[in-house]
């Protein structure tokens, strides 16, 4: 179990510092999922609020720049906004503490490889998921995860920029 000079101390020292790593993984990994499901609910939501007031009020519109546009304009371009700052938060802030953690596990992984306690290999998990989850694959992804709602966003501005009659729409009732 001594890993140099018959030291348990170091050892010890070791296997806490691992164990913090992978805490640390562990809870930034929570705070990301936790800020990606709530903050694109909430641009979701914020989509949904835009789609209710062209049902409820087709009528209303907005004057930007000498142009009409239904106020249902305004909210999708919020949401937009608004999913444009979380990604922003996660994919610069939240996703590099992450990427930070994960690289010193994987320097730990490297350094103590055949560290084993009994028959018990100790050290390799963060270095394993990496290799299954390549950065480049967790980067595809949350493109992916945020990119969606982007897309259904723009799609949805730009039909309502170009495409959407207020005249017809006011005047049409089921």
């Amino acid at each position: 179990m001594n890993l140099e000079n018959g030291s348990s101390d170091r050892t010890q020292f070791l296997i806490q510092e691992w164990k913090t790593v992978i805490e640390t993984q562990i809870h930034f990994n929570e705070m990301i999922i936790r800020a990606r499901t709530t903050g694109v609910s909430v641009v979701m939501a914020v989509y949904g609020a835009a789609a209710l007031s062209i049902g409820q009020y087709p009528g209303k519109v907005i004057n930007i720049f000498g142009s009409q546009f239904h106020v249902s304009a305004a909210i999708i371009l919020f949401g937009i906004s608004l999913l444009a700052g979380i990604f922003c938060m996660d994919y610069f802030y939240y996703y590099r503490l992450l990427l930070g953690a994960v690289e010193r596990g994987e320097e730990i992984d490297k350094a103590y490889e055949g560290f084993t306690v009994g028959s018990t290999r100790l050290f390799g998990l963060t270095t394993k998921i990496s290799n299954k989850v390549s950065r480049p694959r967790a980067t595809t992804c949350l493109i992916i995860f945020y990119g969606i709602p982007l897309i259904i966003g723009i799609l949805s501005l730009i039909y309502l920029t170009c495409f959407y009659c207020v005249e017809l729409s006011a005047g049409f009732k089921i």
